[in-house]
């Protein structure tokens, strides 16, 4: 039963909506479902205590048992916020608490520039913030994957990665896998990946399989990230075609202003064939040292040549915690949210609502 007066979130902060006897959250708010409302979404579905147990671990891959779900149900432990963010998915979609998604692609032709890093937390950002956010990874490399601890090798042995989606082989959905700590959904990669640009040279519309693929998906997402492989194939062309903007990490070294004035060249030629509506998020500029003159006189360069025409983000300082935060299987912002350049992705995130909140409008208009 749906109560007449909704009571606080776990942490006491917030009241929140509901429907369907599910706790809802206002636009931008992260929430979870209280034990009871559990109980009634998983009496609705018809499942036992280990019955459900089984259809969470099939979607988040994990292990939970009989005695996990009593407990959060009776109240005894708090229930993860991923697991909360699933039980919500089809209701928020249904309510438009949702959607339609914005599209951002990381690119830069130059590999070791930040790029997966900052793909795995402006996401995580986004999903923490409350938004319901998907991660693609369109890396054969599967670094953002791996980043977040997803069992790549597990998933390609039941062909449930986004290779076999882009082959029509299942769908997008089929594929997804939740992070548990910031409720992030992840369409996975991995090596068999690359053989999609070879098999994209010969398809009917190849520049367009990704954007087709994300098409049911978008509905029901605010964000999506795109992450992208280290060159301007086939699946970064894919990438591009798909989105709404495009965020350039880029290194503070001497060869960085060639990288992204090749890159801009592809951004300009999807703009005036494939993708008349891309536009530049901005340029983030990675791994800076302020005591290094390079780093200095390449930032310097980034402002002259290019402020006029786009945003360029603060730079992200160099630090060891990104590459070492891989092992923990998490994003960085996502475990420590003062880690240095926080107030970096910050900025991204908030350009990031900001064209989102334009693109909404502008359909309403329309």
């Amino acid at each position: 039963m749906v109560p007449t007066a909704p009571p606080q979130s776990l942490d006491g902060s917030r009241p929140y909506l509901y429907s369907n006897g599910v706790r809802m959250v206002p636009s931008g708010k992260r929430g979870t479902v209280l034990g009871d409302n559990m109980r009634a979404f998983r009496e609705g579905l018809g499942l036992n205590q280990s019955e459900f147990a089984a259809w969470l671990n099939e979607r988040l891959q994990r292990k939970y048992d009989k005695q996990k779900i009593s407990a959060w149900e009776r109240g005894a432990e708090r229930i993860p916020q991923a697991v909360a963010a699933l039980l919500v998915k089809d209701i928020a979609a249904a309510t438009g608490a949702s959607g339609p998604a914005f599209i951002v692609t990381v690119a830069n032709q130059k590999g070791g520039v930040g790029k997966t890093t900052s793909a795995v937390n402006l996401a995580s950002l986004l999903a923490k913030a409350g938004y319901r956010t998907l991660l693609v990874d369109a890396d054969p490399q599967a670094n953002a994957s791996v980043h977040l601890g997803i069992p790549v090798k597990h998933l390609e042995a039941e062909k449930r990665t986004l290779y076999y989606a882009l082959r029509d082989e299942c769908a997008l959905d089929d594929v997804l896998v939740q992070v548990e700590h910031s409720g992030l959904y992840v369409a996975p990669s991995s090596i068999t990946l690359s053989e999609m640009e070879v098999e994209l040279a010969s398809e009917m519309g190849a520049d367009h399989v990704l954007k087709g693929c994300l098409e049911g998906v978008a509905k029901t997402f605010d964000f999506i990230v795109i992450d992208t492989p280290p060159n301007l194939g086939r699946l970064t062309v894919n990438a591009l075609a798909a989105a709404h903007s495009v965020l350039i990490p880029c290194q503070t070294e001497t060869l960085a202003m060639l990288g992204i004035e090749l890159l801009m060249r592809s951004v300009t030629k999807a703009q005036r064939r494939i993708n008349h509506g891309l536009r530049v998020l901005g340029i983030l500029p990675t791994m800076y040292d302020k005591r290094l003159t390079q780093d200095r006189e390449t930032l310097a360069e980034m402002h002259q040549t290019y402020a006029g025409a786009m945003r360029i983000f603060p730079p992200l300082p160099s630090a060891t915690l990104y590459p070492q935060s891989v092992k923990g299987g998490r994003a960085l912002l996502e475990a420590m949210p003062d880690a240095p350049g926080a107030d970096v992705y910050q900025a991204v995130y908030d350009a990031a609502v900001v064209e989102r909140r334009k693109l909404l409008e502008a359909r309403h208009v329309a």
